[in-house]
């Protein structure tokens, strides 16, 4: 399973949140205190541990887009709550049904109140 980064604009509480209920790697930026990092530092950040960047940061989608296709993977949750609850509960609902079927070290997913679109590598191959 994918390691995951929480960029600054994610709460420490999602983070717990996912490890609980997923048994995930998760940092956060905030806890790690590396909140003011750059969109750029976050992206090395991740490639350098090996980690897909959960955000709010639609310029994270771009970077990935035009630069780094492939080269690690970024979630960007284009919500409008963007409270903790609401993201837990998408985010629950993400990987508990969809996350297992995409290469998410390799993709961009943006996630949104009633659709998931998969830019780059996508789904997996089935076994």
């Amino acid at each position: 399973m994918s390691k995951f980064l929480l960029d600054a604009n994610i709460s420490p509480e999602t983070r717990r949140y996912l490890e609980q209920r997923f048994g995930l790697d998760v940092i956060d930026l905030l806890t790690a205190q590396q909140g003011g990092l750059s969109d750029r530092e976050v992206v090395d950040l991740a490639k350098q541990q090996g980690r897909v960047i959960i955000t709010f940061d639609r310029d994270s989608g771009q970077i990935y887009h035009f630069h780094e296709r492939g080269q690690l993977g970024v979630v960007v949750l284009r919500l409008e709550d963007q409270t903790v609850e609401s993201v837990n509960a998408v985010l629950d609902r993400f990987f508990a049904s969809e996350a297992e079927h995409i290469d998410l070290d390799h993709s961009l997913v943006i996630i949104e109140e009633d659709r998931l679109r998969i830019i780059g590598s996508g789904p997996l191959p089935p076994d």
